[in-house]
């Protein structure tokens, strides 16, 4: 009896250790794709720059919470910590290579543990949560950021962090995720808003229960305080967002139903098409199966990312970015290997009953000749997407590159750049540049006056930006022939500017 007991747990490890080491080979091995592509050249993500520039403007004016702008700021003072220690923004992605290759082991671990409580087979859970694993490590998109310097991966990484936590009433330790949550992206806003109407609706909560509503909306309200002073208003930031979407959306709304319905659409099924692929459409079978045996907190985040992006998509609050789906590929991919595994039971069923085979044995085989299947077309969309995003890469900002090595050849003086891709690819030392908008009238008479002090300042920027700054300086390098073409890099001389 004893012998059969330690054969049967050897057995068990087998099946562990196989799915488990199956899915990280796959993981190590798409990481090393990422890292290929962050070493083919710039990142092609112009927000990343954003991003980092702001982290090098927080390390040279703590003070200015307005440098922000109309992101949330805990990704800035990660980085701005990073930068102080010498990291660069492709040291930010190299760290984004690694988180991502974290969410689907995360992942796996989560649905393996949530398939062992509702009384799953050691198999069938095995075959689920690699399943889902795979699918959430082979998304294009989630791939595609993870070789950004963009907050997505991290991002992402938390949330589930966050809902396991919450699943296992955790509830100090989910408090800090979903902290850190809503201080990344407005999406978790969302999950924390849905968590709190869940307790009050089912009520018989524990105190230490409240920890996980109170921290990250206490959060919120103290950031919104801090920037009240430069917003104007509270949550003036929140308006700065929808004015900045629409402007640079162009368009309005969508008319009738039609339209509405297409909106709707958007993040629901069309971008999980583009980036899953046909196997997208097992989601559906799954979904009931993901509610009932991952958890309520699992579904209820899951639907608050999702009606948030939808419907400040709807009211035109966002881009409509497939990016704004990164931290729905992990609850997408578990629906889909549900779908995988209630498939397989009709399937498997019917061939047990024609084939005479065991029913459990037929359903697990047929399973995994689905999750083949649908793997396979995943990895062949991920195979042409991650193609056109590395020759993206190879071939990004070939101006702005240009200008950041003129940069580079120029003596000492402050470089007033409000291009953050210029300022991040020139590899000039941060405390040469001054980050004023040059389209704002009183900048010129700080450059001026910087001029006067320095003797010599220039300024890199986009020709459009000397209309307002009129005749300050004299171009010393332009990226186009047109006069308000391109960018041009200004020389500034004290010894003129004083003469005028």
């Amino acid at each position: 009896m004893s012998s059969r007991w330690i054969s049967e747990v050897e057995r068990s490890k087998f099946r562990h250790s196989g799915a488990w080491i199956l899915l990280v080979f796959t993981v190590i091995g798409l990481a090393w794709w990422r890292v290929v592509c962050v070493r083919a050249g710039a990142d092609a993500d112009s927000d990343a720059y954003g991003h980092h520039a702001i982290a090098r403007q927080i390390l040279a004016d703590p003070r200015d919470l307005g440098v922000h702008w109309v992101w949330l700021p805990l990704f800035h003072y990660m980085q701005a910590v990073f930068v102080w220690c010498g990291g660069t923004l492709d040291g930010v992605r190299y760290v984004n290579v690694v988180l991502t290759a974290l969410v689907p082991l995360v992942l796996f671990d989560l649905v393996r543990k949530r398939l062992r409580g509702a009384g799953a087979s050691e198999g069938r859970g095995e075959l689920v949560a690699l399943l889902a694993g795979l699918f959430a490590a082979c998304c294009p998109i989630a791939m595609q950021m993870g070789t950004t310097g963009q907050p997505e991966p991290l991002f992402a990484l938390v949330v589930l962090l966050a809902v396991d936590a919450l699943d296992e009433a955790r509830w100090v330790t989910a408090a800090c995720w979903l902290t850190a949550a809503v201080l990344l992206r407005y999406e978790a806003w969302a999950v924390v808003a849905a968590v709190g109407a869940y307790f009050v609706v089912t009520g018989g909560r524990p105190r230490r229960a409240w920890w996980s509503v109170l921290a990250p909306t206490a959060a919120v309200l103290f950031w919104a305080w801090l920037r009240r002073p430069y917003d104007g208003e509270w949550f003036g930031f929140l308006k700065a967002t929808r004015a900045f979407a629409s402007d640079a959306m162009g368009t309005g709304r969508s008319h009738g139903l039609g339209g509405l319905a297409e909106d709707l659409g958007l993040y629901a099924a069309r971008v999980p098409y583009r980036v899953f692929g046909v196997a997208c459409v097992l989601a559906p079978l799954g979904v009931w199966r993901t509610v009932r045996v991952e958890g309520l907190f699992f579904a209820l985040a899951a639907a608050a990312g999702l009606g948030f992006v939808t419907l400040t998509w709807v009211l035109r609050s966002s881009l409509g970015l497939d990016r704004h789906f990164v931290v729905l590929v992990a609850f997408y991919a578990v629906a889909m290997a549900h779908g995988v595994e209630r498939l397989a039971d009709l399937v498997g069923g019917l061939v047990a009953r024609v084939a005479g085979l065991n029913r459990t044995g037929a359903a697990l085989g047929v399973g995994m000749a689905l999750g083949v299947v649908g793997g396979a077309r995943e990895v062949e969309g991920l195979e042409v997407w991650m193609g056109h995003w590395q020759a993206s890469i190879a071939s990004a900002w070939p101006d702005r590159r240009a200008v950041g090595g003129f940069l580079r050849g120029l003596g000492s003086g402050t470089i007033f750049c409000d291009e953050s891709t210029v300022e991040i690819l020139s590899g000039v030392d941060r405390g040469r540049f001054d980050r004023h908008w040059l389209d704002d009238p009183s900048t010129a008479a700080l450059v001026r006056g910087a001029a006067l002090r320095e003797g010599t300042v220039y300024v890199a920027t986009w020709a459009t930006k000397r209309r307002v700054l009129g005749s300050l300086g004299e171009v010393v390098f332009r990226t186009a022939a047109g006069e308000h073409e391109g960018l041009v890099v200004l020389r500034v001389d004290g010894a003129v500017e004083g003469g005028r």
